[in-house]
């Protein structure tokens, strides 16, 4: 599978503020990990089969948008 799992609980936001965080603050569409179960409540699923400069682009969004919500 080329779904990576991405554990976003550290980020403290509930599935509707994290799905709009995504595509709004780190401008990148991801599955829910709740479409898995409520086991997956806290997740996202990163689709990586795509060249590899898209994947380092949208892991560096990622980055910068996750550190304006935690403090380094």
């Amino acid at each position: 599978t080329y779904m990576v799992w991405l554990d976003c609980r550290s980020l403290g936001l509930p599935k509707e503020e994290l799905n709009a965080f995504m595509l709004h603050k780190a401008k990148i569409v991801l599955n829910e990990g709740s479409i898995s179960g409520d086991g997956g409540d806290g997740f996202m699923r990163i689709n990586i089969a795509c060249p590899r400069f898209v994947l380092e682009k949208a892991l560096k969004q990622l980055k910068q948008a996750a550190s304006s919500l935690i403090p380094v």
